[in-house]
């Protein structure tokens, strides 16, 4: 990332941001998803200062009112289409982006991309984004019928495991009769490439 004392600065902005703007629910999640991100940079050999950051602030914006939420898809020029109308709190993901950018200096576009993209998934996520995406999806207060193995397939591939997710992610959608965002069906068959 850059050198350590800026380093732990950021991060302790981005706790305090959150602590701030997260009920204790949401706040208790996060921490949980920071240390899932923690334990697979380990495992993966990937930067875990900004996969700690991105994992901090991920749900920064998930608290955000979905009027709110379109207001400021709309004030900061953010792409909205027809599944974020229908759906507005898809948007916090890039809302928190904008917020680690623009309240914290955050320029870094490894953690901005984690932040913007850890809802749907994307086509070519960087190891940042990859790694947020899964531990958002496995972290330990998760509890759905395959997280098991998910976060066994998690600890060797999580290429692998990200795709997993987004197909378990797709059939839910299709049992409940409601739309897949299209970045989730790409990454889908993006990550299908990557293994």
């Amino acid at each position: 990332m850059t050198d350590r004392k800026t380093s732990d600065a950021k991060l302790r902005s981005a706790g305090a941001l959150i602590h701030a703007q997260l009920s204790e629910k949401r706040y208790s999640h996060t921490i949980r998803v920071v240390e899932t991100a923690e334990v697979l940079a380990s495992l993966h050999g990937l930067d875990g200062d900004r996969i700690r950051l991105s994992a901090l602030l991920h749900d920064a914006a998930r608290e955000v009112e979905k009027d709110e939420l379109l207001r400021l898809a709309g004030e900061w020029n953010l792409p909205v289409g027809e599944p974020e109308l229908e759906s507005p709190m898809l948007l916090h993901g890039p809302v928190a982006a904008e917020i680690a950018k623009r309240e914290l200096g955050i320029e870094d576009e490894e953690v901005l991309e984690a932040l913007r993209v850890h809802t749907t998934g994307a086509p070519e996520m960087g190891p940042v984004a990859l790694a947020v995406f899964v531990a958002d999806a496995i972290e330990p207060g998760r509890d759905y019928p395959s997280v098991e193995r998910l976060r066994e397939l998690a600890e060797q591939d999580l290429y692998e495991t990200a795709a997993e997710a987004l197909k378990r992610d797709i059939a839910h959608n299709e049992e409940r009769g409601r739309e897949t965002h299209p970045a989730s069906r790409e990454a889908l068959r993006w990550l299908a490439n990557q293994s």
